[in-house]
């Protein structure tokens, strides 16, 4: 039974809207079957549309990849990566064609078709979709512990190369405790993620908010956060309030990476955006001097909005779409926490007690009047000197970083400690860790006065 089919053109004036389509669903429906083409416009680049699909109550799935011909089923039971399995409900349904960027004049067509129920009385209509996220395990020590993590990754259920089970495989190899997966605008790999880990590695919810100006990693919420900004009045500020209702971390995902139409909607260009509603930038993704990678910008804007005033953690993934993206140098966000448990490593998170690193460990103390000793994530009041120090570095330079300008430096072979004076007017410090160009390390400020 088809329940709608519509086609439209498209022309790149078009890009970055939203074009929704109604349909309605009979009772005794089963499942639904979509079909979604659309012309790409190019080669490379090509036009980006993605689909979004709402039943009368509820979000339904995402489907966030690079295809111009797809097919997704949603029943009872099971459903296409990126959407949610459960019942069909009757009533209004939505299925939104969001276009982040048309390279060229073409059109769209998107197909929605009814299948019965099976008749076995399962087949419960009446009941809102749910998608169930359970708790990772939990490991409490005595005191805060270092735990590494990668906290932006992408599987099938988005636009990532492969399957939830081939990355639980992988990681096997991987020296990590925990795990976010971050798929585009969804939520519905997670589970099935924690289940192949089978708990070797804890793996927390979430989701990359790719909105049509910038992309923004949600941490914590199992459910879906309305990404669409510039939608029915609303701003990325909203987006970022909600964010934090839902009691998750923000972290604005790689700033500065290629413009439209290189990577559609990847770099940040919310001129209007707060940043005090963030809680972390990703300083760092991937390679550093990777082909794609344009790092030095998202740690220069970082620090640009340190030195206004706000208060951000650094954090760095691999952002991997594939087995592939996890080899070479690239980071792992450490965090000081009291455990495993998704609470302990929001709090951490939010707290700014992390570095990045490709492999070195790296810390840096800001020494008080009195004795104290201020460390990363902490504010100094009466600083008086800054101490930087790293382990496992076969030969670079470390150095201590005072409001974006480099204050020490030392060459250092193994491990190493560099020093400095701190100035009244200071406002943050951190330390870095440095082979040439190639950054190897990076920690969060402790702010001073």
């Amino acid at each position: 039974m088809e329940l709608l089919r519509r086609s439209e053109s498209i022309a790149p004036a078009d890009s970055k809207s939203h074009r929704r389509h109604r349909f309605t669903v009979p009772p005794d429906v089963g499942a639904l079957d979509v079909r979604f083409a659309y012309d790409r416009g190019g080669e490379l680049p090509h036009s980006l549309l993605t689909l979004s699909l709402f039943d009368p109550h509820a979000f339904r799935g995402a489907g966030h990849r690079f295809a111009p011909r797809q097919q997704v089923r949603v029943d009872l039971h099971s459903a296409t990566p990126g959407f949610v399995p459960g019942p069909v409900p009757p009533g209004e349904w939505t299925i939104e064609v969001d276009l982040h960027c048309v390279i060229a004049s073409g059109r769209y067509e998107v197909v929605v078709a009814a299948e019965p129920t099976s008749g076995k009385g399962d087949d419960r209509n009446d009941l809102p979709a749910k998608t169930e996220v359970g708790r990772a395990p939990t490991v409490r020590p005595s005191s805060l512990v270092r735990l590494r993590g990668d906290l932006h990754l992408h599987s099938t259920h988005s636009d990532g190369r492969w399957t939830v089970e081939e990355m639980a495989e992988a990681s096997r190899g991987r020296p990590v405790d925990f795990l976010f997966l971050t798929d585009h605008n969804t939520v519905t790999g997670i589970d099935a993620l924690r289940r192949a880990v089978g708990g070797r590695i804890a793996v927390h919810p979430g989701q990359e908010l790719t909105t049509f100006r910038g992309h923004a990693l949600a941490l914590g919420p199992d459910r879906w956060l309305d990404w669409r900004a510039g939608l029915d009045g609303r701003t990325i500020d909203d987006v970022a309030r909600d964010v934090r209702t839902a009691g998750g971390v923000m972290v604005i995902a790689h700033p500065d990476a290629p413009p439209d139409p290189i990577c559609t909607g990847c770099q940040w260009t919310h001129a209007d955006f707060d940043p005090a509603l963030a809680d972390a930038v990703e300083v760092w993704g991937g390679l550093w001097d990777g082909p794609e990678e344009r790092n030095q910008g998202c740690l220069d804007l970082w620090r640009k909005w340190l030195n206004l005033g706000h208060r951000l953690a650094a954090t760095g993934a691999t952002d991997a779409h594939r087995h592939e993206d996890w080899q070479g140098a690239v980071p792992l966000t450490y965090v000081s926490a009291r455990d495993l448990s998704l609470d302990a490593i929001l709090e951490a998170l939010r707290a700014g007690r992390t570095y990045v690193s490709s492999g070195p460990s790296i810390d840096v103390r800001v020494r008080e009047d009195g004795g104290r000793a201020a460390s990363i994530g902490d504010t100094a009041r009466e600083a008086r000197s800054i101490e930087a120090s790293c382990a496992g570095a076969s030969d670079a330079e470390l150095r201590i970083v005072v409001g974006g300008e480099t204050r020490s430096r030392a060459r250092v072979r193994g491990e190493g400690t560099v020093r400095a004076e701190a100035d009244r007017h200071d406002r943050w410090c951190c330390a870095e860790l440095w082979d040439g160009h190639v950054m190897l390390a990076v920690t969060s400020p402790v702010y001073l006065g």
